[in-house]
């Protein structure tokens, strides 16, 4: 469609139904616009296509916006499809004065990301920063750092919600969990023992196991082992696993290390394996779940989370506005063997 080539300034106006005057204030952020106008004026712009030519009137008052993307190294898997995301917006949004830089703190550890972070808040280089952070409490006081610098700040991935972050990015883990547990007692059918294992304890793996639990409860004749807590280092060893894989009749993977313990699993090479499921899709995964290991697995759409956390940031940047929905969930979608090849 052409239809940014054709109408002008004034011709626009007059479809959306405001004045030439305030279009212009939209289209250039000066401000004094009602709320309701500027979503009014922005969801007609996208419903007729409208794109501002982009070295004319919108950006001839632009400001130059940076914007810094923290996570973690691991799982990789998982961020190589979040940077994907964020690398789509970064393209569309660049010539719009948007510079994203991308950072990742070391492996899980909480030390070197909160001084990462902290650096850049003092570096004063950054008008925003979006964090996946690792213990959400921990972080809270340095996000709140940052804000009352004046530095934009959401969390994406996993959530800081006693902080005072701008608005969250991602899925409810608590949601998450709920949609495991429903799955795997239905996987079992008559059967009677499902197990958990997870890792260390922060607020993503309360939610997952809150709403694992809640589930569980609900199917009177199934009953919860375990849990089965582990370090990370546990997860390389097969021993750790044994006994408890020969109790249950279902597992649920509450960490990203499904392929990990599957790989564990299947080299035990039991005569009534338990079912298991997990999260997020890796090629291991995918190989095992061809070959029956692995049931069925949660996936929470990462690229879109890149996506949508450098485009709701930039929104905010632009808008200036704070009362907007202060969290962006995130679709789960369960993959059984069956529609796994569209995950990978």
């Amino acid at each position: 469609m052409e239809l940014e080539r054709r109408l002008t300034l004034k011709e626009l106006a007059k479809q959306i139904g405001v004045s030439p005057a305030t279009l212009d204030r939209v289209l250039n952020n000066r401000g004094n616009v009602k709320r309701q106008t500027y979503e009014k004026v922005m969801g007609k712009i996208k419903e007729l296509n409208y794109m501002p030519n982009r070295s004319a009137s919108f950006l001839s008052r632009k400001n130059e916006y940076a914007m810094a993307i923290v996570f973690p190294e691991l799982p990789e898997y998982f961020w190589k499809q979040v940077e994907k995301g964020i690398n789509i917006a970064t393209q569309e949004f660049r010539d719009f004065g948007l510079h994203v830089s991308v950072i990742r703190s070391d492996k899980y550890d909480l030390e070197p990301q909160k001084k990462t972070v902290q650096q850049l808040i003092d570096s004063g280089k950054y008008d925003a920063i979006a964090i996946s952070p690792n213990d959400p409490q921990e972080m809270a006081d340095i996000i709140d750092h940052g804000v009352d610098q004046g530095v934009a700040i959401c969390t994406f991935n996993s959530d800081s919600p006693l902080s005072n972050r701008l608005f969250y990015v991602g899925c409810d883990y608590r949601i998450a969990g709920r949609l495991a547990a429903d799955a795997l007692c239905k996987f079992v059918a008559n059967k009677t023992k499902v197990g958990l294992v997870m890792s260390y304890t922060n607020f993503q793996m309360q939610q997952k196991v809150t709403g694992f639990r809640e589930v569980v409860a609900e199917y009177e004749h199934i009953d919860m082992v375990g849990p089965l807590k582990l370090s990370q280092k546990d997860y390389e060893s097969p021993e750790v696993f044994a006994d408890y894989f020969r109790e249950v009749d279902g597992v649920y993977v509450s960490s990203a290390k499904l392929d990990v313990v599957g790989k564990h699993l299947e080299d035990m090479e039991l005569d009534n394996p338990p079912i298991l499921i997990g999260h997020d899709m890796t090629e291991e995964t995918y190989q095992l779940m061809k070959k029956g290991i692995v049931t069925a697995t949660i996936c929470q759409d990462p690229v879109n989370q890149g996506y949508l956390t450098v485009k709701s940031m930039f929104d905010y940047l632009v808008s200036g506005y704070k009362g907007g929905v202060k969290e962006n969930i995130t679709k789960l979608e369960l993959v059984t063997k069956e529609n796994a090849r569209y995950y990978v």
